[in-house]
C-alpha cells in the first residue's frame, strides 16, 4: 500500500478498560471489522485475560494519499477484504 502512495491512519481512537492486567499476563485480542464506510473503517478489540474481559476499544481509520493525506476511497480489493468480515455489533 505504502509503496503505491496509500495509507490508512488513525484518525480516532475510543478505549474502556474493564479490568487491570498484571505484569506477564497473556492477553487474548479479538479484532472485528465493525462498520466499512467510503474512506473509513472502524475496527472493534475485544481482549480478555483467561476468559476475563480486559478492555474495548474501537480504531476509526481513513484511507489516504500519502503525498496530500487528503481522504481517498477505499480500493475496491481493501474494501471486499472488510466487507467480508463485518460483524454486527449491538
Amino acid at each position: 500500500m505504502y509503496r503505491e502512495g496509500f495509507g490508512f491512519p488513525t484518525v480516532k481512537l475510543e478505549m474502556e478498560f474493564h479490568s487491570p492486567v498484571r505484569y506477564g499476563a497473556s492477553v487474548d485480542i479479538d479484532m472485528t471489522v465493525e462498520r466499512v464506510g467510503r474512506t473509513s473503517v472502524v475496527l472493534r478489540y475485544d481482549a480478555s485475560v483467561d476468559g476475563r474481559p480486559v478492555f474495548t476499544a474501537r480504531n476509526t481509520a481513513v484511507a489516504v494519499e500519502l503525498a496530500t493525506l487528503r481522504p481517498e476511497p477505499l480500493p475496491d480489493w481493501l474494501r471486499q477484504r472488510f466487507e467480508a468480515d463485518v460483524t454486527p455489533v449491538g
